[in-house]
């Protein structure tokens, strides 16, 4: 049975779907974030110990760049956590809309079947009253002619 709440019910749900979307795409960003930190993380480690195997080797311009962009790093995937986050609590809220609303569209649907549950007893009602009537009429006039 469609309700009036089918249309904003499938609206909320491709909203969901894009909403899924773009927490999939974050989260892939996120995932390749903490990869580059880690790879960043490994290679400045790396450098360290060279540094001070060979002395002859300069690696202060290096690491202080590496870990600078590992600061940098650090600061987007903060900022991609926080994005992630709040893309998750709209992704909530939209859930429990889609709730709500199916919720209400099930109530409709519920109400318009007492509705029809209604109307069918009230017509079997007023036939059998019919027919009780028609029987006691009929029976009052057999009394009458007898």
């Amino acid at each position: 049975m469609k309700t009036p709440y089918d249309a904003a019910l499938r609206a909320l749900e491709h909203e969901m779907d894009a909403l899924k979307r773009v927490i999939g795409a974050a989260t892939q960003r996120l995932d390749e974030m903490q990869s580059l930190h880690e790879a960043l993380e490994g290679q400045i480690v790396h450098e360290q110990k060279l540094a001070t195997l060979d002395h002859m080797l300069f690696a202060d311009a290096y690491l202080a760049r590496a870990r600078n962009e590992r600061a940098m790093l650090n600061e987007q995937r903060c900022a991609a956590e926080a994005e992630l986050a709040e893309l998750r609590d709209k992704a909530a809220e939209q859930y429990a809309s889609i709730r709500a609303v199916g919720n209400a569209a099930d109530r409709y649907r519920e109400e318009a079947e007492r509705a029809r549950d209604r109307a069918e007893q009230q017509l079997v009602d007023d036939v059998v009253a019919a027919r009780f009537v028609r029987s006691m009429r009929h029976a009052r006039d057999r009394k009458r002619l007898s």
